[in-house]
């Protein structure tokens, strides 16, 4: 193991990327901290969409009329009735 020599470190102080160690390492946890904070926001907006989504589904299924098809076929034919009852006037 190699024996350093000289002045002690203490008074000499540490660049990262050209910056001083605090500097860096305060830009690099703002970064962090906005990245999961942005990141967090999404994940629960994309949560909000889904929830909402499967509230209007269960929402629209459950008051949904049932036989819907048969009902407009019936309101198709009375309104042809009617129609030609206009017709022959």
């Amino acid at each position: 193991m190699p024996v350093i020599r000289g002045r002690p470190s203490s008074k000499k102080s540490v660049f990262i990327c050209g910056q001083p160690r605090g500097v860096f390492v305060f830009l690099f946890s703002a970064a962090a901290s906005f990245i999961l904070w942005f990141t967090s926001g999404t994940l629960l907006f994309a949560l909000w969409a889904f929830g909402i989504g499967f509230l209007v589904t269960v929402l629209h299924a459950s008051v949904r009329t049932p036989n819907l098809k048969a009902r407009l076929n019936t309101f198709r034919e009375e309104f042809r009735a009617v129609w030609r009852n206009y017709s022959e006037l």
